[in-house]
């Protein structure tokens, strides 16, 4: 019954013009004729000056408004918004120079039926009329548009993600954004109609290495809602360029003041962004903001070790090695990072740090900067620095009263416990979870376990160099690698007679030293020991040496003239020798006859034909005896004379085997003096064999020690 009598009360305004033409204001449409002539004069619509984009909404439950745009100096202008039922049935508002106005039902307009609605605006006696609309006010209504802090950016393939929660009770709506980079105009894009229940979305494109400003737009889609109005733009979403740009960064490190930090300084170049418009303001969301990250690598055992900071111009930082990345960030999150390598202070301080080694551990104790100090041990063998240190976090108690801080580990720890050189760093903070608040308060090195024993010389060597000088060289201390650890060598020596000592120093950089004013004739001894500022080391393995006697120069000539004339007198007695052998050999030894160059085996051709036999040696001999009486030869030319062919079968050689056949005499059968005599005489007589060759083997003659002589 309210709603009909609702929908009433403005068809009796229309209806009743006359009652009401007194009662005409700016609150409520007046039904009389506008205060001005010639209404149906003016531009046409498409003038491109006036009224224009005229909407008409239903705002809240029972309030309406209308806007519109007005293109054309705001200074003297009327605006009248007009509204009719039907024909000659029209009311207007008198809206002044605004562009918007606020009614309800009660104000006389129709809001349930179809209304003709338009903007006629008077300026410089001249009417200007924007385009008519016609719509159900109770059934346009108007979206609101998203808000920007409900808006999420986000990036998806190469393209902008933007997502929002649906406004309560508008669901299904469609969308529109615009967009625009520095110095552009607004380009528009279409983000559909919106099906999910409670989230809208809307993919944008996205421009690379520039800035973009975002604006969305929504309205009602549905049946009855055809010409619904579009909402008002949103606010800017503004979106930084991507990738961000890097800055130009360097780092100037200086060396480590006595407050056991050093000052880094950051030289830096921030690239200038070009922002669209509506996103030149602080917070809008398209700035680029650029940090530091700063991981302290030493010390590891303290509680933390990152930390992220802006980028300012100045570091206060100990000693210790750091890592420093500067990075960008935006809406979208880190960008890529620039990153730098600061290295550990290496410079040492000798006798800064007290150490000793005992039966129950090992002790350290340095110098109290401040009380209640947190410190950070760290040692690390030499030569292994890509291997994480190993590291300590200590309170030390009375630090203010002893003046000194102690820590010990026993020797059940391990702590330090081989025999190589150390590195000790120590780090001071009086708030340790802060990384930049660390301070070096010493680095030092250090050769752990039996440095005495460890540090001894190996491989000494003793050379010559004068009659009273020695160069003794040997190999370097293990302590050597040790930088500032080993402070000296010391070097004594004495000789085994008087046993009366000497030392000298060398440097530690030295591995050779020159004894001098050695006696000649003397044995001595040496040794090396290795030191440190604080440790006497152990005497190497003695080494012994002698100097011999030198003879002067003018006692060599004797020796040599000496030597010269024995080696003369050999060579010349070899040399008589050797002549006198040689004369007295053809003597001592008279060389043997040679059995082809002599006649003794040459038979006469009458006489290899006979059969010789032989009965008995006597025969032999008698024979012989007579024959060399005689001394009958025979001479004959060497061409006519024929040799027996004594491997023919004859008689004389049937005679020969029967006389080998014949038993052998004694051995000992002598033959007469004179029968020796001609034998011995006749060195080149042989015995005639079997086979007509030189033998004695098998025949009586062998024997009885005979020669037989045979002439041609």
């Amino acid at each position: 019954m309210e709603q009909r009598v609702a929908r009433l009360v403005p068809l009796l305004f229309f209806l009743l013009p006359g009652q009401y033409a007194e009662a005409c204001g700016t609150s409520r449409c007046c039904l009389q004729d506008p205060p001005y002539q010639n209404t149906d004069s003016g531009f046409p619509p498409s003038s491109a000056s006036g009224p224009r984009d005229l909407n008409c909404y239903r705002i809240l439950s029972a309030c309406y408004e209308c806007s519109w745009e007005y293109d054309g100096p705001a200074a003297g202008v009327s605006h009248f918004l007009r509204c009719c039922l039907r024909p000659g049935h029209c009311c207007y508002f008198s809206v002044g120079s605004a562009t918007k106005l606020q009614f309800s039902e009660q104000d006389g307009v129709s809001v349930f039926q179809n209304v003709t609605l338009w903007v006629e605006s008077w300026a410089a006696n001249r009417t200007e009329k924007s385009p008519k609309i016609t719509l159900k006010l109770h059934s346009s209504v108007k979206y609101d548009p998203p808000r920007p802090e409900d808006i999420k950016v986000s990036l998806s393939a190469g393209q902008l993600y933007l997502e929002w929660e649906t406004p309560a009770r508008k669901d299904g709506a469609e969308v529109q954004f615009r967009h625009r980079t520095p110095g552009s105009s607004w380009k528009l894009g279409d983000c559909g109609h919106q099906d999910d229940a409670g989230f809208e979305s809307c993919l944008c494109p996205l421009e690379i290495n520039e800035a973009q400003e975002f604006q969305l737009r929504r309205r009602q889609l549905g049946p009855g809602a055809q010409n619904s109005p579009w909402s008002n733009w949103s606010s800017p979403v503004c979106v930084p360029p991507e990738p961000p740009p890097q800055p130009n960064v360097s780092f100037l490190v200086k060396p480590l003041g006595p407050d056991g930090r050093r000052q880094v300084t950051l030289q830096r170049q921030l690239p200038q962004l070009q922002l669209p418009e509506g996103c030149r303001e602080s917070k809008s969301g398209a700035e680029v903001t650029y940090h530091l990250h700063l991981h302290m690598l030493s010390c590891t055992c303290k509680a933390q070790a990152r930390r992220t900071l802006r980028l300012n111009k100045t570091l206060n930082l100990s000693g210790a090695a750091y890592d420093l990345a500067v990075f960008s960030r935006n809406r979208f999150g880190c960008g890529p990072n620039q990153s730098w390598h600061i290295p550990a202070h290496t410079h040492t301080e000798p006798g800064a740090l007290n150490i000793s080694a005992g039966a129950n551990g090992t002790t350290m104790s340095w110098a109290v900067w401040a009380p209640g100090l947190t410190y950070c041990i760290e040692w690390q063998p030499q030569g292994q620095d890509k291997s994480p240190a190993n590291c300590i976090l200590t309170v030390p108690k009375d630090q203010a009263s002893a003046g000194t801080a102690t820590h010990h580990w026993s020797r059940a720890s391990g702590a330090m416990g081989q025999k190589a050189c150390y590195h000790i760093t120590i780090f001071s903070s009086a708030r340790p979870e802060k990384p930049t608040s660390w301070s070096t308060v010493l680095s030092t090195y250090h050769f752990g376990g039996n440095a005495s024993e460890a540090g001894s010389p190996q491989h000494m060597s003793v050379k010559m160099l004068s009659p009273d000088s020695v160069s003794v060289d040997w190999v370097p201390s293990l302590l050597s690698t040790c930088p500032g650890v080993l402070k000296k060598y010391v070097v004594r020596y004495w000789d085994e007679d008087s046993n009366q000592v000497s030392e000298l120093l060398v440097n530690p950089t030295e591995t050779q030293v020159t004894l001098g004013g050695l006696r000649a004739g003397t044995a001595y001894s040496v040794q090396v020991r290795a030191d440190t500022a604080t440790l006497r080391g152990a005497w190497s393995q003695p080494q012994r040496f002698h100097m011999e006697i030198q003879l002067s120069e003018s006692s060599y000539l004797p020796i040599i003239l000496a030597s010269l004339g024995s080696f003369l007198s050999i060579l010349l007695l070899g040399v008589l020798g050797y002549f006198s052998l040689n004369r007295a050999l053809p003597h001592l030894c008279p060389p043997l006859p040679t059995p082809y160059a002599s006649t003794a085996v040459e038979f006469p051709g009458s006489q290899g034909k006979q059969a010789w036999q032989w009965t008995s040696p006597a025969d032999f001999l008698e024979g012989e005896e007579e024959s060399l009486k005689e001394g009958l030869v025979m001479m004959m030319p060497c061409e006519k004379a024929k040799v027996a062919d004594l491997d023919t079968p004859s008689p004389l050689k049937d005679k020969t085997e029967l006389l080998r056949g014949t038993p052998e005499p004694a051995l000992d059968t002598e033959l007469p003096l004179e029968d020796r005599r001609q034998v011995q005489g006749h060195p080149q007589a042989r015995v005639l064999g079997p086979s007509g060759q030189d033998s004695l083997e098998g025949s009586p003659a062998q024997v009885a020690g005979l020669s037989l002589h045979l002439g041609n």
